[in-house]
């Protein structure tokens, strides 16, 4: 067909309520990490947001550049939902069979969706509630704005005030935007009341606990032993209890946890992925750490990285780092740096590599020179992150010190004239 005969269908796709609508450009590192957590939670049956992970992989398939792949999960997100939850699915679909220069196909979809949108009409300006949920539920996945989320649950309560999955969701994203609401801690209660299966209320909970001193070590270990009795159950809550564990019991515990998660299901790679994140906790504590346990961490590590060789650059960076640590491996460290800085990167990976990369060489290579070059690559990425912050830090305190480059000082100090504070 022509321009002017496919600038309708454009049109119509573009009115429509679906994640390629819904502005979640992300880097591909992001898009390829989303998609092995998801991708990881699918195993879990009982996962209530079953439907909309598949709608979610398909999409993010989609903008990987894998068309043909995205077909099978949004075929199995049309098999999952049901009645006015397919809005998304049908959406979606209109879109892939678009970027898939199937116009015919995609018509089919946007029909589909018209009939849907009759059947289960709304108000004007107004979504059905069962888009807003899943709105919400993609924005706590991929942009972790956890703010917009709440705020979009708590519109499709106001229609649909039953469902318990979106009360328990709604109270999950409160929390995780650090909500300063005073009953926060009633409303996890009363949420985790009506959704007792949804352990994620439970941990949250306690976390909010520990951080205000009160004790819930016996709490935790109670339900660390009921997540250890549902194997199938445990990569959707397995993260969060480790990181209440790291908070609220021991480093160690943590450790020790995720290694009888991991004996339960030793062919779980997101196991793995979790022993080995508890692993670099352990190291970066200031307390000695055994030759022995880094050995193991750096073995687990690369097997990690073989595992999720799309969404493997952080735990390479975690894997230079360890070397370093590790008797004779300096140069192991050196040459994994080196290979990483020969990759064409994207802007937020390539700020962390740099920050990384300049701690490095002030801490294990004793080159503060060149260290703060890499700082100053770092901090001049314009993207909002804690390795900038990090970045700037150390360039602030170039002023406190008496041997240094002019040239150098003069490039920071310009910098810094220039970089608002943050």
């Amino acid at each position: 067909k022509t321009a002017a005969e496919q600038s309708p269908l454009s049109a119509d796709l573009a009115e429509l309520q679906c994640h390629f609508t819904w502005e979640l450009e992300r880097s591909r590192e992001l898009l390829f990490s989303t998609r092995d957590r998801l991708e990881d939670l699918l195993p879990d049956e009982s996962n209530p947001w079953r439907g909309h992970i598949y709608n979610l992989l398909g999409f993010l398939q989609t903008q990987l550049g894998h068309s043909d792949e995205a077909l099978s999960p949004f075929s199995s997100a049309s098999e999952a939902l049901r009645g006015p939850a397919l809005l998304v699915n049908y959406s979606d679909l209109a879109w892939l069979h678009h970027k898939r220069g199937e116009p015919d196909r995609s018509q089919d979809y946007l029909q589909r969706v018209k009939e849907l949108s009759r059947e289960y009409p709304t108000g004007r300006d107004q979504l059905l509630p069962e888009v807003y949920a899943e709105k919400a539920w993609t924005q706590m996945e991929v942009c972790r704005n956890n703010g917009l989320a709440a705020r979009l649950f708590q519109k499709a309560l106001e229609e649909e005030e039953e469902q318990v999955e979106w009360h328990s969701a709604h109270v999950l994203a409160l929390c995780y935007a650090q909500n300063k609401s005073s009953d926060l801690l009633e409303q996890l209660t009363h949420a985790s009341e009506r959704d007792p299966e949804n352990l994620l209320l439970r941990v949250a909970y306690m976390e909010l606990c520990a951080r205000s001193g009160q004790e819930v070590v016996p709490e935790a270990e109670a339900l660390a032993a009921k997540v250890l009795q549902r194997p199938d159950r445990m990569h959707r809550h397995m993260k969060p209890l480790l990181q209440l564990y790291r908070r609220a019991v021991s480093v160690q515990a943590a450790v020790d946890l995720a290694t009888k998660a991991l004996d339960k299901r030793p062919d779980s790679r997101f196991l793995k992925a979790c022993l080995a994140m508890c692993y670099m906790w352990r190291i970066h504590q200031r307390a000695p750490v055994s030759q022995e346990l880094i050995k193991n961490a750096a073995a687990l590590l690369r097997e990690v990285i073989s595992l999720y060789p799309d969404s493997c650059f952080r735990t390479e960076i975690d894997l230079a780092n360890v070397y370093a640590q590790y008797n004779h491996s300096l140069a192991d460290a050196k040459l994994l740096y080196s290979e990483l800085l020969r990759r064409d990167l994207e802007p937020w990976p390539k700020q962390k590599l740099y920050n990384s990369y300049a701690k490095f060489l002030h801490f294990q290579m004793k080159d503060w020179h060149t260290s703060m070059q890499y700082h100053l690559r770092a901090a001049e990425i314009p993207v909002k992150s804690c390795s900038r912050s990090n970045s700037i830090e150390a360039l602030q305190k170039i002023k406190t010190r008496r041997v240094c480059d002019p040239r150098l000082r003069a490039q920071v100090n310009d910098f810094l004239l220039r970089t608002p504070k943050i």
